[in-house]
């Protein structure tokens, strides 16, 4: 039995997936906020383990590495690299001669800062559809960055400072990634500053990076989270231009982004097409979909998927 009322838990056994509310013992797929909670135990790859203790005062973490199942409850569980940030993880279990993978967010183009996704074949699969409209398919990401590159030379050649708007976690340590080998000085605000310390300890280093704590700054690159687009941090730059980095950037305007002279479609999810590559690769008999569009399983319906919403089978019988 599978239940998505909180997260993902394997109804017969101990095992829960990125629930929001506290457990005794939780698998969290990554160190973004909308998949952890305040659990006792903490179960996590070594990344994704070591952003928690760091993001979240995590403190009882029970660590496997990649690619290493362990048994519990008459189940085998794996972690498998997402692709999405650092750390992050899919969660493969198999219970009952069925085998369950769960995504968690994704990607499978290649990162600057995560590991490759490595998708495997499943019967059953839960996946992440953020961006599961067709209008999202995101443009080269060296396309991307050479007109994101030249928003900052622009930005710069008109003595102002360009302030990059980027989620302090996974995000922003990538962009930074990327424009650091292109020669850019960055600043990081103190939040990404703080993640991006964790990148470093696991053996990810970003160039040409300094943490940014107050005034003018010449001839650098300022990269805060979007939640810092109208403080008083960013006015006290003086003259400068934002610029919104996300996957958003490729669609229509939305209500909840902040208002930026620019935006650039670079996004640490899946596309529309990887999406529909993933499905491909798994190969799945059944299918759910969380956290987008609930026609995307239209969609893969269309294809002759056996698919739904996870909203729409809260608890559905597998095993």
């Amino acid at each position: 039995m599978l239940s998505f009322e909180d997260g993902l838990h394997l109804l017969g056994t101990d095992l829960h997936l990125d629930p929001r509310r506290a457990k005794p013992r939780a698998i969290i797929s990554h160190a973004h906020a909308d998949h952890v909670g305040r659990h006792k135990r903490w179960v996590a790859s070594p990344g994704t383990a070591a952003l928690c203790a760091r993001r979240w005062s995590a403190r009882d973490l029970e660590v496997h590495d990649f690619h290493t199942p362990w048994r519990e409850g008459g189940a085998t569980v794996t972690l498998l690299p997402a692709g999405h940030i650092l750390g992050s993880s899919m969660v493969l279990v198999e219970l009952a001669g069925t085998r369950v993978l769960y995504t968690g967010d994704f990607r499978l183009k290649p990162s600057a800062t995560a590991e490759p996704c490595t998708p495997v074949r499943a019967d059953i699969l839960v996946m992440e559809c953020t961006y599961g409209e067709p209008i999202y398919r995101f443009p080269d990401r060296e396309a991307v960055l050479d007109e994101l590159c030249d928003f900052l030379e622009e930005t710069q050649a008109h003595d102002s400072v360009p302030v990059l708007l980027a989620y302090s976690l996974g995000k922003a340590q990538e962009v930074a990634s990327l424009l650091g080998a292109r020669g850019y000085s960055l600043w990081l605000h103190e939040s990404a500053w703080q993640m991006a310390e964790v990148y470093r300890e696991l053996g990810v280093g970003l160039t040409n990076s300094r943490r940014y704590e107050d005034g003018p700054i010449e001839r650098g690159v300022l990269i805060v989270p979007p939640t810092a687009a109208s403080t008083a941090l960013v006015r006290r730059l003086g003259r400068h231009r934002s610029a919104l980095l996300s996957g958003w950037a490729a669609g229509p305007a939305r209500p909840f982004l902040p208002r930026t002279h620019a935006a650039f479609p670079l996004s640490d999810h899946a596309d529309f097409d990887e999406l529909l590559a993933l499905v491909a690769r798994v190969r799945p008999r059944k299918i759910y979909t969380l956290h987008g569009p609930a026609h995307f399983a239209t969609t893969l319906r269309r294809q002759g998927y056996d698919a739904e919403p996870a909203a729409d089978a809260l608890q559905m019988s597998l095993f």
